[in-house]
């Protein structure tokens, strides 16, 4: 094995850092908002789209999809395989609609605003930013031991084009994949340490990173016997600033 400096995967701020925590508000929605979600898929069909998939022990896990040729970003949240909530941002960052299921009746409700053009400016810009690029380029700071392949001989294409290597400190012990020809990161997997340094299995996480040609279109709308609905509200501001806990 030898030692060498990779890119860290770091937590990735989501670019509507503006409203992050507002995906879901408990109150009355009476529109339909089926229409609202179908419209972002007319937006982004043939854009560079950038994938994560946070799965964790449960089975829950979070994928997220940004569309950085049509400035479009959405972020579905499942448990139990079921969408549990999911955040539209459309319109080059000036769109945004939340969705969550309610606790008590299980249907999905939610809220669409429309944000400030000081926000929505800043928006654009960060969804221009590709993801996984982004990644990249965030771990120059921490070292990573390549694990070198047990004989080229049995690797087959695909393996041969990937290194894997690890990182460990007293809390966690990290496993990265990396993309050979662009450096890129396909896979991570995150485990916990207890205090004694013993690694909790059940608390690993794994992350996967791809770029698409396009948006699935899968996602852009939800299952037919799913109901939605969707009050339109003001945007979560003051002054064009954001909401305290937004």
């Amino acid at each position: 094995m030898k030692k060498k400096t990779l890119v860290s995967i770091l937590t990735i701020p989501l670019v509507v850092a503006s409203v992050s925590g507002y995906m879901y508000l408990n109150e009355p929605s009476v529109v339909s908002a089926q229409s609202d979600v179908e419209s972002a898929a007319l937006k982004a069909t043939q854009g560079k789209v950038d994938y994560i998939k946070e799965s964790f022990e449960d089975g829950s896990y979070i994928v997220r999809y940004r569309d950085r040729v049509n400035l479009t970003e959405i972020t579905e949240e499942y448990r139990d395989n079921q969408l549990h909530n999911k955040l539209i941002v459309e319109d080059g960052g000036k769109k945004i609609t939340s969705y969550g299921r309610d606790f008590e009746t299980g249907k999905l409700v939610g809220n669409t605003w429309t944000m400030p053009d000081n926000i929505a400016v800043e928006n654009e810009k960060l969804l221009q930013i590709s993801l996984l690029e982004n990644a990249k380029e965030e771990l120059r700071s921490q070292d990573w031991t390549v694990l070198e392949a047990a004989g080229t001989q049995s690797r087959s294409a695909t393996q041969s084009n990937e290194h894997k290597a690890f990182s460990e400190d007293n809390l966690h012990k990290e496993v990265v994949t990396i993309d050979v020809n662009t450096g890129l990161p396909t896979k991570r997997v995150i485990y916990q340490k207890d205090k004694n340094g013993e690694i909790v299995t059940s608390s690993t996480k794994t992350e996967e990173y791809k770029h698409l040609d396009s948006m699935p279109m899968k996602i852009q709308s939800f299952a037919p016997e799913e109901s939605v609905e969707i009050k339109e509200i003001p945007a979560p501001v003051i002054e064009d600033k954001v909401l305290e806990g937004s």
